[in-house]
């Protein structure tokens, strides 16, 4: 193992001009511009262990960052917006993509609208909800509508049908349809794999090359999603072919059974009456060999067929799906980005780190700001948080949705939240028209907590004691109401 001073030093060697790495990492337009030097990214594409994770992930960020001036850059926007206004003219943000998703037509819409942007997929998009009743939701897209829009799109297109029911549905399984095939499927280890069954066909292509986009958008704008993929498939994100101990990693029982051939006497394979051949529920028999199906598997031969299987059933079977969605992926995300991490460190970029059920409640009570009057040593701060930790980790990832429109936590912890979270007081009621009603009148309705996804803000009422507070806020998280509950 290298340390961090070593790893300066041998990927340095021989470059005149570039600039030390800071110490604490903070200088991440420098790791940017270094990473571009084509000895250090030799280094950190072939060896990334060689940098620790969290490292390599600022370094990751910094390129996000860096390639963002340059696709959601708004300045000139912004100037043509403000003038617009001086002169009476309607205000609009030009530069942005602007879609509107029915939320019971989510996937068709959400196809039909980005798919066609190709790489321009990098730029901010603005999202505007229609309900079931063909009315626009409220939300004004400041990034949390976009971010609600990303998650739940990904649930409903990634996450097979029978997946959803098995894990009871979802906060959302009301509003999601269902108007496409499983384009994915679970594995024996619960992880998802590409869908075979739609081998050989053409039409479904499109629909892979989009899900690599949506995906890559997820790592673009650093929005953590739910699914879990399979090793073999994230090795092919990353380039590579998978070998026979990847196997395991789809299947482990086929490949115990599978090695397994490797230790057995010549009788006991004779006995088996394999053949070059793969017999598979979901296709045709597929030969293995020019003529296979007229070769027997013998002791001599047996290793050659373990490989061979074992390449077919990773790298050959769904290639096309695979690779019509690494094109879309590739769109988004530059390979050499990726190439920074294994597989496994891949899968937390994508969703984050697993161990963690529910939401880490002490590192975000120890990133939260406070405004309107809050203080942590108030009764109303202490009452919430500890409802955040009574909830369970289902509870909980609805909490954190519902705050900042994405339900898993940051990869690098609360601490990395841009903006950082807080939490605002607001008076306890209102009239019937939504405003204000002075404190001690008595009168009004009582708020439920709302926020502002965007800033990552939660608005909290002036609640009088805990239970009330813990039961507004589990009705508002449990509602799962778009944008319109008030």
């Amino acid at each position: 193992d290298m340390d961090d001073s070593s790893v300066e030093s041998a990927s340095m060697d021989g470059v005149d001009e570039a600039a030390p790495m800071s110490a604490n990492d903070a200088g991440g337009d420098a790791l940017a511009s270094t990473f571009r030097d084509p000895k250090v990214a030799r280094v950190l594409t072939y060896i990334p262990q060689a940098m620790p994770f969290s490292r390599r992930v600022n370094l990751f960020n910094s390129l996000l960052e860096s390639d963002k001036l340059r696709t959601q850059d708004e300045t000139a926007s912004f100037r043509q917006m403000m003038m617009n206004l001086d002169e009476g003219e309607e205000a609009e943000m030009l530069g942005r993509e602007r879609v509107t998703i029915r939320r019971d037509e989510l996937y068709s819409d959400s196809k039909q609208s980005l798919n066609r942007l190709g790489k321009r997929l990098r730029k901010r998009v603005q999202v505007t909800f229609v309900n079931k009743h063909g009315q626009e939701e409220a939300g004004i897209d400041g990034g949390g509508v976009f971010k609600e829009f990303l998650d739940d799109l990904i649930k409903d297109a990634f996450l097979p049908q029978t997946f959803r029911e098995e894990e009871g549905g979802g906060e959302d399984e009301d509003i999601l349809s269902r108007s496409h095939p499983d384009f994915f499927s679970v594995t024996p280890l619960q992880t998802l794999k590409v869908n075979t069954t739609s081998d050989g066909d053409d039409a479904i292509l499109s629909n892979y090359e989009f899900l690599g986009r949506v995906l890559g958008k997820a790592i673009y704008e650093s929005i953590l999603v739910e699914p879990q993929f399979c090793l073999p498939f994230l090795n092919k994100l990353l380039g590579k072919q998978n070998s026979l101990d990847d196997l395991k990693n789809l299947d482990s029982e086929y490949y115990k059974n599978l090695k397994s051939l490797r230790h057995m006497s010549a009788q006991e394979i004779d006995d088996l009456g394999l053949t070059f051949e793969l017999h598979d529920s979901a296709t045709a028999t597929i030969e293995l060999l020019p003529g296979g199906s007229d070769i027997p598997v013998t002791k001599q031969n047996v290793i050659q067929y373990i490989h061979l299987v074992s390449h077919q059933k990773m790298n050959v079977r769904g290639s096309r799906q695979t690779s019509a969605f690494l094109h879309g992926f590739r769109d988004i995300i530059p390979a050499q980005w990726v190439r920074l991490f294994s597989a496994y460190e891949l899968q937390k970029l994508i969703s984050g780190d697993d161990a963690v059920k529910g939401i880490d409640v002490q590192g975000m009570m120890s990133s939260m700001r406070y405004s309107g009057g809050l203080h942590p040593s108030q009764p109303i701060v202490q009452w919430l948080w500890k409802a955040v930790e009574e909830m369970t980790p289902d509870q909980q990832r609805k909490f954190l949705k519902f705050m900042t429109s994405c339900s898993r936590q940051p990869l690098l912890g609360f601490s990395s939240m841009v903006p950082a979270p807080c939490i605002q007081q607001t008076r306890l009621r209102e009239d019937d028209h939504g405003n204000d009603v002075a404190e001690g009148l008595g009168t009004g309705n009582i708020r439920l907590p709302t926020s502002s996804t965007c800033m990552n803000l939660l608005k909290l009422p002036k609640y009088t004691s805990a239970e009330m507070l813990k039961e507004k806020l589990l009705y508002a998280i449990e509602s799962a109401s778009g944008f319109e509950l008030s």
